[in-house]
């Protein structure tokens, strides 16, 4: 039987707008030009989950290395290694080309320099979920994964394969993926459960952000853009109707 249970996102107004939050054990895809907030959404998901609701999480980087992203975050007040410490964040450092010790014990089998299966990486996650109980995972990002395979076919059997082993695991997971205009619909947007845009303008001397949940199965949501904004706690949505 489907689950029913809501997941809290973490993300001050934005609960409001789908009915309590993810459903428990879906995958969302986030998505967005560079600079929309992709990022901070997806850390604050995993940090806000295990801080004030004691949720194990798991986050895979194959862009930035475990310790830049413990820098970056110290500006909103967040103290990952403490997370890392206390056995509630797993970061698995899946960047192409090199791999950095002391986040992820790795087996030299599924990776030495070249590509990393699709398959392999999916046993890796898997196997990091187990290991702590995850109940939330984010992948930063897709669009640097599936750059590492010539067959868009393969991409999209990989992508079908992980999240139905997320989902296997119970694990409400978020997908993050670069954006543009100028692209046909990404392969990860058929295969998710929901999605949510996230964009930006420049408005006279300062750029807005927004976001609008164009998708969420199963999930009553409002189909309205919303400004959100990063303060020095991190991104919230910005709406008179909605309270944090």
């Amino acid at each position: 039987m489907e689950s029913s249970i809501k997941v809290r996102t973490g993300i001050p107004g934005l609960d409001s707008i789908l009915s309590g939050g993810f459903r428990e054990g879906k995958t969302i895809v986030l998505s967005g030009p560079p600079g929309s907030g992709k990022t901070t959404f997806g850390m604050q998901y995993l940090y806000v989950g295990a801080k004030d609701f004691d949720e194990p999480v798991v986050y895979v980087t194959l862009a930035e290395s475990p310790r830049e992203i413990k820098n970056d975050f110290k500006m909103y007040g967040w103290d990952i290694q403490k997370l890392i410490d206390d056995g509630k964040m797993l970061i698995i450092d899946a960047r192409p080309f090199k791999m950095e010790e002391g986040f992820v014990e790795l087996d030299d089998s599924l990776y030495r320099g070249e590509t990393l299966p699709f398959m392999h990486l999916t046993q890796l996650i898997v196997s990091s979920i187990k290991r702590i109980g995850a109940k939330r995972l984010v992948v930063d990002s897709l669009t640097v994964l599936a750059m590492q395979y010539a067959n868009k076919f393969y991409v999209r059997q990989g992508l079908q394969g992980m999240l139905q082993a997320l989902e296997d695991r119970h694990c409400t997971s978020i997908l993050i993926s670069e954006s543009n205009s100028t692209e046909r619909i990404p392969t990860e947007w058929y295969v998710a459960s929901g999605i949510i845009l996230l964009n930006h303008s420049q408005r006279e001397n300062a750029m807005e952000r927004t976001l609008q949940v164009l998708k969420m199965r199963g999930v009553r949501h409002s189909e309205q853009i919303y400004p959100i904004k990063l303060s020095d706690t991190g991104l919230q949505l910005v709406h008179p109707k909605l309270t944090p």
